[in-house]
């Protein structure tokens, strides 16, 4: 990725991030959990879709501890943009990355043995690792009734030191409080057991954003919010801090209008239909960029909603603007954000496709420039390398 010209991406189609709101919910994560407890700001899938290193420098400026990735490349990526901060990789990589790890200064979270061998064989000195237990999302980690066990032969190997136990506990919208609590008791008793045997655990991570924003007991003494950080928040949940999304927009402009007439020949064959004369509008984004999962079916010109006909292509989408007649090449085009009195919102988006409201972000694709803004103003705009 390379840092381009704020105003000027070399393609009109723009994922727009305000970075004050990133740094408001992180200090709003901070007035709930006290200045006791580290944050973890979890930056993973590219910051969700915002871009990790940039949305991972406005948590850090405004009070996370440290980061939390999911995958070791990422890791690597935000060293490699000058972010020095505590790196923490959840398990997604195979043994044979620990000499990669350990060489960008990352600390990985173990979930078996052979991880720990291969940690352990890699490192000349002293390598601080997290181990994870599985409290029940039955995905990765060590099952609770085997951590302690594994921890202790964990750190029988040289070099290893165990910097803190995590863990992602399962947390389906509507249930019991005291399933929550449950998955607490088996992480707090594995962390118990292993004080009694001397095997201090320094840092003791189980809360996520769906357990920050609901169960304060579960804060122990650090949190890893992720979703929360971006002002995402799920149907059923409040809040008790004010979140402010950071996604602001997705925008194009119109690259060209035509005037079309209903066909004489062939008109079973157009690829929609045209009954009425239309003014027809063409907009440079499409499935390749993921818009088949990013519009509402409509779009925003001039203050006013126009429909999407045919659907996306690979490269481009057509509006119809034939409401619109005074549009223009050029035209700004909003398809999720606000364009004067009209708005058309990211959760918007999600229900329409069924996904879930993080899922938006991270569906644009990577070609899209990503703009951020602070003070309203665009201070920065990533795009790939060698587009356009």
């Amino acid at each position: 990725m390379t840092a381009m010209p704020p105003s000027r991406p070399p393609r009109p189609t723009t994922l727009e991030i305000d970075l004050d709101a990133a740094a408001a919910n992180v200090r709003a994560v901070r007035r709930m959990v006290g200045p006791g407890r580290k944050i973890f700001a979890v930056v993973k899938a590219d910051g969700y879709g915002h871009g990790a290193a940039e949305l991972g420098a406005a948590f850090v400026a405004n009070g996370a501890d440290a980061l939390a990735v999911a995958d070791l490349a990422e890791g690597i990526r935000l060293r490699r943009h000058g972010i020095a901060t505590p790196i923490l990789v959840y398990p997604n990589s195979l043994p044979e990355a620990a000499p990669d790890a350990i060489a960008h200064f990352l600390i990985p979270t173990l979930v078996d043995l052979d991880a720990a061998r291969a940690y352990a064989e890699a490192a000349t000195g002293p390598c601080d690792v997290f181990v994870k237990v599985d409290v029940g999302l039955e995905r990765l980690g060590v099952p609770a009734e085997q951590a302690v066990k594994t921890v202790a032969a964990m750190l029988e190997l040289p070099h290893l030191r165990l910097a803190g136990l995590c863990a992602h506990p399962h947390a389906p919208s509507g249930a019991d409080p005291a399933y929550a609590e449950w998955q607490l008791g088996r992480f707090t008793a594995v962390v118990d057991e292993l004080e009694a045997r001397g095997l201090h655990v320094p840092i003791r991570l189980l809360a996520a954003s769906p357990f920050v924003l609901r169960f304060p007991q579960t804060y122990l003494n650090a949190v890893d919010p992720g979703r929360m950080l971006y002002g995402i928040t799920f149907p059923g949940e409040t809040s008790p801090v004010p979140l402010r999304p950071t996604l602001r927009a997705l925008t194009t402009r119109v690259i060209a209008v035509k005037e079309l007439t209903p066909r004489e020949r062939f008109a079973e064959l157009a690829p929609f239909p045209v009954t009425a004369p239309m003014r027809l509008g063409v907009i440079p984004i499409g499935s390749a960029d993921g818009l088949s999962w990013l519009h509402a079916g409509r779009v925003l010109v001039r203050g006013r909603a126009v429909p999407i006909v045919g659907g996306p292509s690979l490269e481009h989408t057509r509006i119809d603007l034939t409401e619109v007649p005074e549009s223009r090449v050029g035209d700004e085009v909003v398809i999720i954000g606000r364009q004067g009195d009209a708005e058309i919102t990211a959760a918007e988006v999600a229900q329409t496709h069924g996904l879930g409201l993080h899922h938006v972000a991270t569906t644009v694709g990577p070609r899209v420039a990503r703009v951020y803004l602070a003070g309203g103003a665009p201070v920065k705009t990533v795009t790939l390398a060698g587009d356009g």
